[in-house]
């Protein structure tokens, strides 16, 4: 075994394509026991983490004969993944869309709760869900979520929902803004009757939900309330199941 350094766009399922291994038994590899303790999903991986691979330097080359002077076809099939993605704001339930790079997914409609499901291939980085009648898109970057106990995780989920706006900074990401943001979402969790911010899970956000962030700090003392976020960048449990819940993952 050998030591692999992940980066930021990798996640276990692609790793094993890209690598040739089999997911779940180096997953569970006593060499992993660190990295599965650490990272109770082995698709949310964060850059910099340690995943233990068979020696890509014993591995034997998958060879094919071929025949001189004749035409040779070879035909690439890898494999896919689900990924499931929610619209919050209700124009985008039950809506048709299409994905720009996938021209053979057709017919997809979101569902009643705004959920788009699909399957992409495992060598597809990145793809565009466009809304077929309003013509509006979103891109995502597959594999690009960080863990919710890293400080790029926390942001990343809280621009997602639309309580940072995306143009926002997130490297490094400013603790102010991320416990406003922070604030915005509790206060709106805690309220059965307010609708969630104009935004969708492709971080996609409105100018409503980042002043909702502004209003929360303005109409409370918040110079001892931290929103639940340390300044060493860790949430507790409460507000980090919370955070999980409302995002997916």
């Amino acid at each position: 075994m050998e030591p692999y350094v992940v980066r930021q766009g990798d996640y276990l399922a692609k790793l094993a394509y890209q690598f040739g291994f089999d997911a779940g038994a180096i997953w569970n590899d006593g060499k992993n026991a660190q990295l599965r303790e650490l990272r109770p999903n082995q698709n949310i991986l964060n850059p910099t983490d340690i995943l233990y691979i068979p020696n890509q330097a014993d591995k034997t080359p998958v060879t094919q004969s071929l025949s001189t002077g004749t035409t040779n076809a070879f035909v690439s099939d890898p494999p896919t993944v689900n990924v499931a993605i929610r619209f919050l704001d209700a124009p985008f339930a039950s809506q048709a869309y299409s994905v720009a790079e996938l021209p053979q997914l057709v017919g997809l409609t979101t569902g009643q709760d705004g959920t788009a499901t699909l399957s992409i291939p495992i060598t597809l980085d990145s793809f565009t869900i466009a809304f077929t009648e309003s013509g509006m898109s979103f891109a995502f970057d597959v594999g690009c979520l960080d863990p919710i106990d890293t400080l790029s995780g926390i942001f990343q989920r809280l621009q997602n929902l639309g309580y940072i706006d995306p143009d926002a900074a997130s490297d490094p990401p400013d603790m102010d803004v991320m416990r406003a943001a922070l604030r915005a979402f509790k206060a709106a969790s805690q309220d059965a009757s307010s609708s969630p911010p104009s935004s969708s899970d492709g971080g996609a956000s409105s100018q409503e939900s980042t002043d909702s962030a502004d209003d929360s700090s303005d109409d409370a003392d918040t110079s001892s309330d931290d929103a639940g976020l340390t300044d060493d960048g860790k949430l507790d449990d409460a507000t980090s199941n919370d955070l999980v819940t409302a995002h997916c993952c």
